[in-house]
């Protein structure tokens, strides 16, 4: 990997970091980043600190804006970096201090995320970064995109996101004011849908989907979610659908967005999650929606689903319990309702989901010549180019495999 020259406004902020964390003589090393997360919206950067004559060092990732303004502009890099801004600086602390005011202990609460180092929101210069601990150095690692989940992945994940849903219905209960500054946290797909040009990627993957379903039956509602997806997206998503059993979600929940520990076996003992900028305020089910049915195979499903919807509960409802409130404010039965009233969510986001999974990285779309093209008002060829013999045929099978699943779950209404 190649060193990389910092911009000053990154540089400086680093050099604050540094000053604060102890270190006075030191050098700074800076490599491309190979961490999950370098996805649409940024890119990311490796920071070593070492002090001179001296074993200490501070590990670190910069999360930056993309250099192009296309892409910026086409992945909204304003709003999506201040939305993750505010996770790290704003909504966490507040959860961390209630957690803490109910003196839940550290097994108990929800630490499920990297440190923040700091955040810079620069509108004026479009300047934009948010530093974090470099969790690689602690044996946190990615699983490998193109496979699915084992149980103890998806276990873990489960836990964890019902812990940090289980905060929301507390707070809301015992400090409404507080929380109701959270709730202004709206869907950000409503924004990136606003360019035609999203629409057509999005479109272009509805299509290739259409194509890749054997049922008609399936053909049938994935036409009916491609001609009409800003409307269903609108009903999963809009803030008055949300009122009563709303959460902070974390609107981007899926394997690509999480690390894990694993011990000595290769099973997952620990988990983080990763990028925050899409954070909503909505059902609980979309995060549990889009997890569950992109991030694993049928083989599990048919076997853990009900389970894992139990243990996501269990994990909820204690949390909401130890936090002082009653977990009668989110019901079993609720969540069922929950996962059928937002169900198509996990059709509308599966068909370009499965093939950014199975995709090598030659093709996946060049994002920079991307986002140029659409900026001269040329037509992109879409996120993911032709995939090869082998993955097409994973992405073929996982995609009917959804679509069985969220059909045979009473999930879609349209199905025959």
């Amino acid at each position: 990997m190649s060193e990389i020259t910092l911009p000053k406004y990154i540089q400086d902020h680093l050099d604050r970091i540094s000053n604060e964390n102890g270190f006075i003589d030191y050098s700074m090393q800076v490599k491309q980043g190979t961490q999950t997360g370098d996805g649409l919206m940024s890119v990311l950067w490796s920071v070593t600190i070492a002090e001179h004559n001296s074993d200490e060092k501070l590990y670190l990732v910069c999360k930056v804006a993309p250099l192009s303004r296309n892409r910026r502009k086409e992945f909204i890099s304003n709003v999506s970096f201040k939305r993750e801004a505010d996770f790290y600086t704003n909504l966490m602390p507040s959860f961390s201090k209630f957690q803490e005011d109910k003196n839940l202990s550290k097994d108990d609460q929800f630490l499920a995320y990297p440190k923040c180092y700091g955040a810079i929101i620069d509108d004026k210069n479009e300047n934009y970064a948010i530093i974090l601990e470099d969790l690689s150095h602690q044996e946190f690692k990615s699983w490998d995109k193109a496979k699915t989940s084992p149980f103890e992945n998806v276990r873990l994940a489960m836990r964890e996101i019902g812990k940090f849903h289980g905060i929301s219905f507390a707070m809301k209960d015992q400090r409404p004011d507080e929380f109701a500054e959270f709730e202004q946290f709206t869907d950000i797909y409503k924004i990136f849908f606003e360019s035609q040009n999203m629409q057509d990627m999005i479109n272009d993957s509805y299509e290739q989907a259409i194509v890749s379903l054997k049922s008609e039956n399936y053909k049938n509602v994935m036409c009916d979610l491609k001609n009409n997806f800003l409307e269903y997206f609108d009903e999963c998503l809009n803030e008055k659908s949300s009122t009563y059993f709303g959460v902070i979600c974390h609107g981007d929940f899926w394997t690509n967005n999480c690390l894990f520990k694993f011990n000595e076996n290769g099973a997952a003992e620990d988990i983080r999650f990763l990028d925050w900028p899409v954070i909503r305020y909505g059902s609980p089910a979309i995060d549990l929606l889009f997890y569950l049915f992109t991030s694993t195979d049928k083989t599990l499903r048919d076997k853990e689903y009900d389970n894992l919807l139990q243990l996501y509960y269990e994990s909820l409802s204690k949390t909401v319990k130890l936090l002082g409130s009653s977990p009668e404010l989110f019901t079993y039965e609720n969540l069922q309702s929950e996962l059928k009233r937002c169900g198509s969510f996990a059709l509308l986001l599966a068909p370009l989901s499965i093939q950014v999974q199975q995709a090598d990285t030659n093709e996946v779309a060049n994002l920079n010549e991307m986002c140029d093209k659409m900026a001269n008002g040329n037509n992109s060829d879409g996120l993911v180019n032709d995939l090869n013999e082998e993955a097409q045929l994973i992405y073929e099978q996982r995609l009917n495999d959804v679509f069985e699943d969220v059909i045979r779950l009473g999930y879609i209404n349209n199905a025959n």
